[in-house]
């Protein structure tokens, strides 16, 4: 064997190494970037339960109700709430803080976010509050196999 045949062996294992490191996930993220952390569900949650237990259908609508007069009142305020003011307003209608998943306010360049949502699971059923230039939508969904509103986790 010449040199030049064991040089070109020698490259191409090194760039399939390489090519599969990279395909199955095992590099780390880019140079200098962290995660960001946003409060969520409690740390302690297992993952497969429910933050709750199965509310009053009445509970659920009070607290519906009340959002939407919070997020209303924040909405007016501001057109870009961020998450702690998010999770405030949360808070002012009801809901257990420690239970309230809120939405990124930053993107992963550094931007403001055009929209903020937040949600707390009430049993099997996700309280959603959703806030985007200057105005506030409340709505109810089923709650994720996971236990949680989101998908996800930014911690």
């Amino acid at each position: 064997m010449d040199i030049r045949t064991v040089r070109s062996a020698a490259l191409s294992c090194i760039l399939c190494v390489g090519i599969g490191i990279g395909a199955s996930g095992c590099g780390t993220g880019a140079a200098g970037s962290e995660p960001r952390a946003i409060r969520m569900a409690p740390a302690a949650q297992s993952p497969g339960t429910a933050v709750s237990t199965a509310p009053n259908p009445s509970d659920i609508g009070a607290l519906t109700s009340s959002l939407k007069d919070s997020l209303s009142s924040l909405a007016a305020e501001t057109d870009d709430p961020d998450a702690e003011a998010l999770l405030a307003a949360f808070e002012a209608a009801g809901a257990d803080q420690r239970s309230v998943e809120v939405s990124i306010d930053t993107t992963p360049t550094g931007l403001e976010v055009d929209a903020m949502t937040a949600g707390v699971p009430l049993g099997d059923t996700c309280v959603f509050g959703h806030i985007r230039d200057g105005s506030s939508t409340v709505t109810q969904l089923p709650v994720l196999a996971s236990g949680r509103c989101f998908v996800g986790d930014q911690r």
